[in-house]
């Protein structure tokens, strides 16, 4: 990347381990890197093993002590006189806050070796205080930077599950009113705790006790930091369990893959995320690990932290998923496999007393427990899609798959049975047995197409934090092309090369004016569920749209046929079961699959 010439770092304890292949791969990449260490020597022979790379060019040294504020003065110093700005600081540097020399041979039985109240103190003093005196020293150069950034090199031992204490883990997670002060008396309580010999008393981690605490401090913090400063990508980051002096090389990651989580934080572009936890490549939350490769964690040491508290790394779902209109029928359906396959599903309904019978239905007929949590959603309210969002960044921190099927008809059906007969072939006549109004056809666009906009785009940027990020939208095929009887319509939804939002609004609001006027069979729309086929006409442009803007998501609209439910008085002639078959095939898609079709059947058709 040309502009990483232009950039800046530090790294901090790099004279060997993640840290030094940190300063490695991003001299790589252009950056200018200042090495950093505590021992002098160290660090110059760091700088010397640089030369068989052919990078000594590209990094200097300097000592650096995290616990000394004259050493980090000194430093922010010489990079203000150096540089005259930073672009990425890579807080590295910690220690275990036990003896790792206690063990034999090539493995670590991290519940025997010693803990003290020095090792405890001196791991938050290196671990937490360390980093946040550091960041505070170099935030007046980093604001000079035009994409600041700040990797905080954490672990998943620091996931608020492996906390017992309940004060502790609630001041933690309360991102809201959380505040350095508020750290510090959690941080306090410990170290009396500690010294008092009353960790397990009191609900704190009996194994690797101080580095765990400080490693969910500076987790912390960093939520703290990155709300403070909008304009900065801050993040944490577990680059999993790599071979290094601290586990006595015990690890099964290289460095080089360990310090590539990092270095991927440190070379973000413009308009990335912030604020998150990182497990290697993939966002997790504070709470527990999401999934992801077993060999990125150590499970010896996770299944003795806090059972049942610590989560083993594929044991968690990986995947985090949103249904729309789900209290009942194809939504519902959606929801029970999603869940069974292994998914936490959120499921959403306007109403919120049925929604939560919902889920209670689900877990007390499948046992679902694990998988399932409801929201309330009205889909045309800005303040409800706005409030889910919230909570799933909150609760999750990312999204992987969002169901767009919360819908209406744009008209009330008086004779299901007329319904019936027409799909039998009968003569059918709309106007006896049914009704279409205005108000209803406004309803049905608002709720079919601007709802499931409103949803999307509340939820893309949690969609940008998966590494398959999938859209499903329930269409139908009374929406397909050859139904919009509108030629100028029907141009407009199909010329997928100038196709906008905009173009779409000015389609509809032809359609709705010349509904209100009368029109509609003169105009050339569609006279038998007018609304809804246009809806679902404009939703399949959305669809289409939107692969074109997000080329790496997975958006692709899906009929599921003509499915028994509310909306037809029963009258489909599939069940639930069949008619989610393929929506949860579209919502399952491998990382190749296709995106901007329309799928019917499992099979894509023409639009």
């Amino acid at each position: 990347m040309a502009e990483a010439k232009l950039w800046y770092a530090v790294v901090t304890g790099a004279n060997k381990g993640i840290g030094f292949e940190s300063v490695k791969i991003l001299a790589s990449n252009g950056v200018r890197v200042v090495l950093t260490s505590r021992d002098e020597k160290k660090g110059h022979e760091a700088i010397e093993k640089l030369k068989e790379f052919g990078l000594s060019d590209q990094v200097v040294f300097h000592h650096l002590d995290v616990t000394d504020p004259t050493s980090i003065t000194s430093l922010a110093k010489f990079v203000e006189t150096q540089f005259g700005r930073l672009d990425i600081l890579v807080n590295n540097a910690g220690v275990s806050g036990v003896n790792p020399y206690e063990t034999v041979g090539s493995t670590v039985e991290w519940e025997k070796l010693t803990q003290t109240s020095e090792m405890a103190e001196k791991c938050l003093r290196t671990n937490y205080y360390g980093v946040k005196e550091t960041t505070e020293s170099f935030l007046p150069l980093l604001h000079l930077s035009n994409s600041p950034k700040i990797v905080n090199v954490s672990s998943q031992a620091g996931l608020l599950k492996n906390i017992p204490n309940q004060r502790a883990k609630r001041v933690f997670d309360d991102v809201e009113n959380l505040k350095e002060e508020r750290i510090d008396e959690v941080l306090q309580e410990f170290i009396k705790d500690f010294k008092e010999g009353s960790l397990e008393n009191k609900g704190w981690p009996t194994i690797m006790s101080a580095y765990i605490v400080s490693k969910a401090a500076i987790n912390s913090y960093t939520r703290i930091l990155a709300k403070k400063h909008p304009n900065f990508y801050i993040n944490c980051v577990c680059p999993g369990f790599v071979k290094t002096d601290i586990n006595r090389n015990t690890g099964m990651l290289s460095v080089d893959q360990g310090a590539a989580s990092v270095v991927r934080l440190a070379l973000l572009s413009d308009g990335s995320t912030s604020g998150f936890f990182f497990i290697r490549e993939e966002v997790s939350n504070f709470w527990f690990v999401i999934g992801a490769d077993t060999a990125n964690l150590n499970s010896s040491i996770t299944r003795k932290l806090s059972p049942p508290n610590c989560y083993i790394m594929g044991e968690e779902p990986k995947r985090y998923a949103v249904v729309t209109g789900a209290n009942k029928g194809i939504g519902y359906g959606i929801c029970k496999k999603l869940a069974s396959s292994g998914v936490v599903v959120v499921l959403t309904a306007r109403n919120e007393e049925r929604g939560l019978e919902a889920v209670e239905r689900l877990n007390k007929e499948f046992g679902l427990f694990d998988f399932l949590v409801f929201h309330q959603l009205d889909v045309n309210d800005p303040t409800s899609v706005a409030t889910l969002a919230a909570f799933i960044k909150n609760l999750f921190g990312k999204l992987d798959i969002l169901v767009n099927n919360a819908g209406v008809t744009g008209g009330k059906l008086l004779d299901g049975d007329a319904l019936l007969r027409k799909r039998n072939g009968a003569e059918f006549d709309w106007k006896k047995v049914g009704y279409e109004t205005y108000e209803l056809a406004e309803k049905c666009l608002k709720t079919n197409l601007y709802g499931v906009e409103r949803v999307t785009e509340a939820l893309v940027p949690l969609l940008q934090l998966s590494i398959s990020p999938t859209i499903v939208n329930i269409s139908s095929r009374v929406g397909l092309l050859k139904n919009v009887s509108n030629e100028w319509a029907r141009g407009v939804f199909n010329d997928i090369e100038d196709l906008t939002m905009e173009k779409i609004d000015e389609v509809l609001k032809e359609f709705e004016k010349d509904y209100k006027e009368g029109t509609l069979e003169i105009k050339g729309w569609p006279t038998f569920a007018s609304a809804y086929t246009m809806s679902k006409a404009a939703l399949n442009a959305y669809t289409r749209i939107m692969a074109k803007k997000y080329p790496h998501f997975h958006i692709n609209s899906v009929c599921p046929g003509f499915v028994k439910t509310d909306m037809n008085h029963n009258t489909g002639n599939l069940s639930i079961d069949e008619g989610v078959q393929t929506p949860l095939m579209l919502a399952l898609l491998p990382y190749s699959a296709p995106s901007g079709c329309f799928f019917h059947k499992s099979q894509v058709i023409p639009f």
